[in-house]
């Protein structure tokens, strides 16, 4: 093989189905189903300024490894969180995706993105671009990929922005 890294060909309905599982989790409040999804060094990041590629050197409006996403899904779950109940309702659009093979056997996925939420009586709405960078999965739960990043790109990500008070 001359050094040459065996790739597996890229399986797009399977990214694509990958994708539209990890939104209807969050749309039907599946929020541990959805954690489970994430790699160990896993990330979710929605940048505050366009085109950021520095998750350091400007704020960001969300920012979360594994650990602290674990702590938001235990939250959404603990029947004392009365500032979030009743919990919020999201529905999630995907369009235009498009998969390209990325470092180390990864796969990037890239979709327009539109996200409904609906909380106590008022409705905002995200609209920008989700990248995802997917794993091959393995192991009990891994399923077909593992997120190592969800990164969204909102279209008004240096506007201001209220809470968000489940992941989008």
């Amino acid at each position: 093989m001359n050094g040459a890294v065996a790739t597996r060909p890229i399986d797009r309905a399977a990214v694509e189905e990958f994708l539209f599982r990890e939104a209807r989790l969050l749309d039907d409040g599946r929020f541990e189903d959805w954690l489970a999804l994430f790699d160990e060094d896993g990330l979710y990041w929605i940048p505050g300024l366009p085109g950021q590629t520095d998750r350091f050197g400007a704020a960001s409006i969300v920012h979360e490894d594994r650990t602290v996403l674990r702590m938001r899904v235990r939250r959404l779950g603990h029947p004392r969180a009365w500032s979030l109940m009743p919990l919020p309702r999201t529905a999630h659009m995907l369009g235009g995706v498009t998969v390209s093979p990325a470092e180390n056997g990864a796969v990037e996925a890239v979709a327009a993105l539109q996200v409904a939420l609906y909380r106590a009586g008022g409705r905002t709405r995200y609209d920008g671009r989700q990248t995802m960078l997917l794993r091959p999965g393995f192991g009990p739960g891994g399923g077909d990929f593992r997120i190592a990043l969800k990164r969204i790109d909102l279209i008004d990500c240096d506007g201001v922005q209220g809470v968000m008070p489940v992941p989008i």
